[in-house]
């Protein structure tokens, strides 16, 4: 017998243990890999549904990252059962319809395909149960890295690129924007518990009394605006619909598109008294409800079409949260799917059938596919908000809700145009589709099989039960119980108050508008076509950013990566130089703090003469030959000031590299072309003297501050070691202590030079010439 505990684990890894499987066996199975969505899906969906039968399961914290407060924390709440529930039943009837969907194609490549949509299928559902702000983030980039794949999954095509590429980019970059709000969210409080952060009123006023407060507000609003494609990320799901119809219908009707909107729904407990929250989101909700759903009336293709209207019902989720009416929250996501879900569904049969999305090469399907009409007519008459459909439910509940409110009527008025868009695209997808005289592809176009309508057939009655279901209170129960509001109070009714005129006049005005705007089709569809290649719409302003970008730094790299190696290094030392002294000087460190004593004997002096001759020798070299002489003098000499200074561990090391050094300039100076001197511009000469003087100046500078007595040890180390040697490290011996311990870097430098050495020597002796 399994415990609540064990179901909470069996919802989000059962998927992740499914993916895996599907791509060891994918290569076999094929298209029969599709049962192991449908059956890591369903039990998904039993495990949620069992818990929220029972009244809810303890939830799973188990300590992840120790130091940093972060678990691998899990609960079901209703808001994130209900999430759980959806993910799991939608994506259980989109594995159902993907088996008989997906083409023969090479089973890698279906196995692969698989394995991307169980996968984020788990990501989703780790998403809906997840109490830790880290975790969330851990399955939210999931979600974005599998959705990229799948959007790309007719690779072969570069409008499946693009697509899946600009869906990458928006929601990364979202999603790094919302990590730094969850991080200073988790800095500020000392928590990432999402369940705290909504309870606690202490950590709210932390939270509120920070100057940092509305910066996180707004990362993370970023990363929700970005995955929910609002205004003005909207444009990357309508290109994501290239992918196959099954990942529009999960990831884009369904489920990824509302991670923003349940992150939102979350975060609302916590910023919503912050006094930008209504301003920003409801007015990006508002604006990313009209624009969807007046951009979807002139669009010709069937998906993207819906794509529209999904952005529109984004926006309206985004909106009440901003007018923190989180009572419709539920009410208007569950409508959504259901609807919209069949809606994709029924958009890849036709596919299927007649090999276009085309509406205008569409028409007069009503009698060769009569199942697949009135699937569709009455998921298209819910999305338009028509009794007795459950569409028209949440729509009267929006009304009323915004009359309740006392929400300004402008607001109001921008709803009901927006309703009218989506009343008209509705007549527009049905009549334009199924009824009319038949179109030549419609001639050749035939009823889908029951593996294909079926999973549209369960979302339709779906549409048809709810809505029936709202004269009595089973509806309005429901939703208000899987709302992210503890004490949600949404009515949802089928029969309209009468005493409350207010939201069926709304209604009727929605129906007379969007009539109105479907029986002038043509002119409106002029108008908007017109305004839309006269403004700049912003996958047009995207995509001249990235062409820009991409310019800036192919010129840049171009200039910069020229090839010429006295650049690179000019570069590099400028660089060095400026930040030493930056340094230095924001230390307040300068040569008056070192003090000037030459208390060297003569013979190093004389080693010092003679360093600096084999240096100059080195620069004014005619020969590689002698230059590389000279180079390896001034290693020798260099060794020699160490043997004056009595290290003579240092000495061993610096006459391998020398003698290593030597043997392997002097090998490739053989295969070297003549010499010749490079004709160099005066400027540039110039440049090279003032460069190498400015190094030469700063490296001794730095030499001379690092041995100032200031900044080394006064203490007595021989002391100090001895006394540390047992104590400390257990060590009896105190001279290998003194190597392992206490001066393990630099033993541990000395080393890899060492080994480097005997690579060197080991790859010279193997390189040695063949006889011809």
């Amino acid at each position: 017998m399994f415990t609540d505990v064990n179901l909470l684990s069996i919802i989000v890894f059962t998927p992740f243990v499914a993916a895996a499987l599907a791509l060891l066996l994918g290569r076999r199975a094929g298209r029969a890999t599709g049962a192991l969505m449908v059956i890591a899906a369903f039990i998904a969906f039993v495990a949620a549904l069992k818990i929220y039968l029972g009244g809810g399961a303890p939830p799973l914290n188990a300590r992840w990252i120790e130091g940093m407060n972060i678990f691998f924390a899990l609960r079901c709440d209703p808001f994130g059962l209900f999430f759980a529930l959806l993910v799991s039943g939608i994506g259980t009837l989109v594995g159902i319809y993907s088996c008989s969907y997906i083409p023969k194609l090479d089973p890698a490549r279906v196995g692969r395909y698989y394995a991307a949509l169980i996968a984020f299928m788990g990501a989703m559902l780790g998403i809906a149960l997840s109490d830790d702000l880290i975790l969330l983030f851990v399955f939210w980039e999931i979600t974005s890295i599998t959705s990229f794949m799948l959007i790309g999954f007719w690779y072969e095509k570069e409008d499946a690129r693009h697509g899946a590429l600009t869906a990458l980019l928006v929601t990364a970059l979202g999603g790094l924007a919302m990590m730094v709000g969850f991080v200073l969210v988790g800095v500020l409080t000392g928590t990432f518990s999402i369940s705290e952060l909504q309870n606690s009123a202490a950590l709210q006023q932390t939270l509120t009394a920070s100057a940092l407060f509305t910066p996180a507000m707004l990362l993370i609003l970023a990363g929700a605006f970005t995955k929910s494609a609002q205004w003005p990320f909207h444009f990357w799901l309508p290109g994501a619909m290239v992918a196959p119809t099954p990942v529009s219908t999960y990831l884009h009707a369904a489920t990824m598109v509302k991670a923003g909107i349940f992150l939102t729904g979350r975060m609302l407990p916590v910023f919503g008294d912050n006094s930008y929250w209504t301003p920003i989101v409801a007015t990006i909700g508002l604006l990313t409800f009209f624009l969807g759903a007046y951009q979807s009336f002139h669009e010709t293709d069937l998906k993207a079409i819906l794509a529209r209207t999904t952005v529109s019902t984004l926006g309206l989720v985004m909106f009440i949260y901003g007018v923190k009416l989180a009572d419709q929250d539920a009410l208007q996501i569950l409508n959504h799917a259901a609807y919209k879900g069949s809606l994709f569904l029924i958009a890849g049969i036709i596919e299927h059938a007649t090999h276009t999305r085309d509406i205008r090469e569409l028409g007069g399907l009503r009698a060769k596919m009569p199942i697949t009409f009135v699937l569709c007519a009455v998921a298209g008459l819910s999305m338009a908000g028509l009794p007795p459909f459950f569409g028209f439910v949440a729509k009267e509940s929006l009304y009323g809700a915004l009359l309740h409110a006392h929400v300004h009527w402008s607001v109001i008025a921008v709803c009901v145009v927006s309703n009218a868009f989506i009343f008209a695209v509705s007549w527009k997808i049905i009549l334009g589709v199924f009824c009319g005289s038949a179109s030549e592809k419609a001639e050749h176009a035939h009823e889908a099989g029951v593996g294909l309508w079926f999973s549209p057939g369960v979302l339709v009655m779906i549409v048809i039960g709810l809505g029936l279901a709202a004269v009595t209170h089973f509806t309005q129960d429901l939703v208000n119980a899987l709302s992210s509001k503890a004490d949600a109070e949404a009515h949802a009714a089928l029969i309209p108050s009468l005493s409350h005129p207010g939201p069926l006049l709304l209604s009727l005005a929605t129906i007379g508008l969007g009539t109105t705007i479907y029986l002038f089709r043509d002119r409106v569809g002029a108008v908007q076509i017109a305004l839309r290649d006269a403004i700049p719409t912003m996958q047009r302003i995207w995509d001249r950013l990235i062409e820009t970008i991409t310019a800036g730094a192919v010129g840049y790299s171009s200039r910069w990566q020229n090839g010429s190696l006295h650049w690179y290094f000019t570069a590099v030392w400028i660089f060095t130089i400026g930040l030493t002294v930056y340094a230095l000087w924001r230390l307040g460190f300068t040569m008056a703090d070192v003090p000037m004593v030459l208390d060297a004997p003569s013979y190093a002096l004389g080693l010092c003469v003679l360093l600096i001759l084999a240096v100059i020798t080195v620069v004014r070299s005619n020969t590689r030959l002698g230059a590389a002489i000279a180079v390896t003098a001034t290693g020798y000499l260099t060794a020699l000031l160490f043997v004056v200074y009595r290290s003579p561990d240092i000495v061993l090391t610096q006459i391998l590299i020398e003698t290593v050094s030597t043997i392997f300039f002097l090998l490739i100076v053989f295969f070297m072309p003549q010499f010749r001197r490079d004709k160099i511009a005066p400027p540039v000469r110039l440049m090279n003297i003032v460069v190498s003087c400015a190094v030469g100046l700063c490296m001794a500078g730095l030499v001379l501050l690092v041995t100032n007595p200031r900044f080394r040890e006064t203490k007595n180390l021989a002391a100090d070691y001895l006394e540390r040697s047992l104590a400390d490290t257990g060590g009896t011996n105190v001279v290998n202590v003194i190597i392992v311990d206490f001066r393990a870097t630099d033993t541990t430098g000395e080393i890899t030079v060492l080994v480097l050495v005997g690579l060197l020597v080991f790859g010279l002796l193997r390189s040695r010439r063949r006889p011809a």
